[in-house]
């Protein structure tokens, strides 16, 4: 292709002046294509945009959506625990809310009170989550809890509890299990006398391990 053009190149040369310019405008053109095919060969470069062959876009957005797939959904962690779907859910909902590890959650429920949401002590403790009556009015006052068997209830306020202490103790969990078991004086005073875990605390970290290892009843 190269020798051609340079054969019309010189033909060019003989024609008349009026048509000399324009020919040799269009011969020189068709010598700088070949020229620059024959460099980029030569480095082994892919030729200039000029000489290749143009992609329609549309191929490459229907391509694009042969292969899209829609987003995976969100799936959250779930553990066998002997609550209902519906509790379940409002469990994580308020976890959420209040800052709380769902795990230490369920851990509490498990030792406090079984997934019992009629549980009742001797000592004034109520529900899942064994909230003592001494905390009714405050938890009244803020979260307009008023029945401490009902489940929902019962449930927000022991999460708003947990995630109360662990701001207060810096995510401390042991602090934080200490407190929501003995209150937060009961806690101080083991603390000052040198006791910074106790039978619960250990029962809570073990349940908490058992969710974890796929187990429920590690009491």
């Amino acid at each position: 292709m190269r020798w051609n053009a340079l054969v019309f190149w010189g033909r060019c040369r003989r024609m008349k002046a009026q048509t000399l310019v324009p020919l040799a405008a269009a011969a020189a053109a068709q010598l700088l294509v070949v020229g620059n095919i024959a460099a980029a060969f030569a480095f082994q470069q892919k030729p200039p945009v000029e000489t290749l062959v143009t992609v329609p876009v549309v191929a490459e957005i229907e391509q694009v959506e042969c292969v899209r797939q829609d987003p995976v959904p969100y799936e959250p962690v779930t553990y066998q625990v002997p609550l209902d779907a519906e509790l379940q859910s409002y469990t994580e909902k308020m976890c959420d809310l209040y800052d709380v590890p769902l795990e230490l959650a369920y851990a509490v429920m498990q030792v406090e009170s079984g997934f019992t949401p009629a549980a009742h002590s001797s000592t004034g403790d109520y529900g899942l989550m064994q909230i003592n009556s001494i905390n009714a009015g405050w938890l009244k006052d803020e979260l307009g809890i008023t029945d401490l068997l009902d489940a929902r209830q019962n449930i927000q306020a022991g999460c708003y509890m947990l995630g109360m202490y662990l701001s207060e103790y810096e995510g401390n969990v042991n602090c934080a299990l200490m407190a929501y078991n003995l209150g937060a004086t009961g806690a101080k005073k083991a603390w000052s006398a040198g006791t910074y875990s106790t039978a619960y605390t250990d029962k809570v970290w073990n349940a908490m391990v058992g969710l974890l290892e796929g187990e429920r009843d590690v009491s």
